[in-house]
C-alpha cells in the first residue's frame, strides 16, 4: 500500500476538464481521474486560472449560464485545491513565456505547476515545451497510475 506522501500530486489544465463537461473525446479518462482525486488516491489542484478561461469558453459560446455553473462547480469542489497567481507564479510565468513562447495562460500553470511539485494533466502541447514541469495526457496518467 502506497504511503500518504506517495500520492500523485497533479494540476487540472483546463482542456480536461473541458473534455469532460463537453463529453468530448476522451472525457471518460478525465472522469477516471476525477474519481481517483475524489476517493483521495490523487491529489489534486486547478489554478484560478482555468476559471477564467472556462468562464470565458462558455461566454464565446453565448452560454453564460454554464459560465456560472461550470465555474460555481469548480469553485466548491473541495477536493480541487485552487492555486493563487501570487507574485512567484508570476515571475516564474513571464520566465516560461518568454523561454519558450507559449500563451500567458499556459505559463501560468506550468508556473504554479512547478512551485508546487505538481504533474500537468493535459494533453496541450505547449506544456511540453517546458522542460520544468511534467506533463502527462490523462492516459498516460492512467496508465502510470493503475489501481
Amino acid at each position: 500500500m502506497k504511503s500518504e506522501s506517495a500520492k500523485p500530486k497533479v494540476i487540472l489544465d483546463t482542456n480536461p476538464l473541458i473534455k469532460l463537461f463537453a463529453q468530448e473525446a476522451g472525457w471518460d479518462a478525465v472522469q477516471k481521474i476525477l474519481t481517483k482525486i475524489e476517493s483521495g488516491e490523487v491529489e489534486a489542484a486547478i489554478s484560478v486560472v482555468t476559471l477564467a478561461e472556462i468562464y470565458y469558453k462558455y461566454l464565446q459560446e453565448k452560454r453564460p449560464d454554464l459560465a456560472e455553473t461550470r465555474t460555481t462547480d469548480l469553485r466548491h469542489a473541495i477536493y480541487l485545491k485552487k492555486l493563487e497567481i501570487g507574485e512567484e507564479v508570476a515571475v516564474n510565468a513571464g520566465a516560461f513565456k518568454g523561454k519558450y513562447k507559449v500563451p500567458i495562460a499556459d505559463a501560468l500553470i506550468a508556473a504554479s505547476a512547478y512551485l508546487e511539485g505538481l504533474t500537468i494533466i493535459s494533453d496541450d502541447p505547449d506544456f511540453k515545451k517546458i522542460p520544468e514541469v511534467k506533463t502527462l495526457t490523462e492516459k498516460e496518467f492512467l496508465s502510470a497510475n493503475k489501481r
